[in-house]
């Protein structure tokens, strides 16, 4: 059995395909998993600069806030960048309003492997120094 799929991202289902009702499973649960990731960020940052208010931060603590401030960004607007039009393109293949069989490839090759490669880059930017 021959498939055109060049990775296990089975979206790009046809009106009487079997696998239709995983297609839409997938698509809402990396719909789901976006917003809990982009949640947890935003979280994360209200807290850390909420103590960092409530403690009297120091010159050094605010430089460090601004530093967590542009990372966090950083990855929700990666996340958002390569996930969101992936998504988008998922759902309208599906709903039968455009064939994505044509954007599959650079989805699922480039774009979200890159999203892959570019978060621990972010995130492990600047740990070893503290001039990044």
């Amino acid at each position: 059995m021959e498939t055109k799929e060049s990775v296990c991202l089975s979206i790009l289902s046809k009106k009487d395909d079997p696998q239709r009702v995983y297609s839409l499973a997938m698509i809402s649960l990396n719909t789901v998993c976006f917003i809990i990731i982009t949640t947890a960020y935003i979280l994360i940052f209200l807290h850390a600069a909420s103590s960092s208010r409530d403690s009297g931060a120091s010159l050094t603590q605010r430089k460090s806030m601004t530093r967590l401030h542009r990372k966090i960004s950083l990855i929700i607007a990666t996340d958002f960048l390569t996930w969101i039009p992936f998504i988008i393109i998922a759902l309208l293949h599906y709903f039968e309003i455009n064939n994505a069989e044509t954007y599959y490839d650079f989805c699922s090759i480039f774009l979200i492997p890159i999203n892959s490669v570019i978060n621990p880059i972010i995130l492990s930017r600047g740990q070893n120094t503290d001039e990044n």
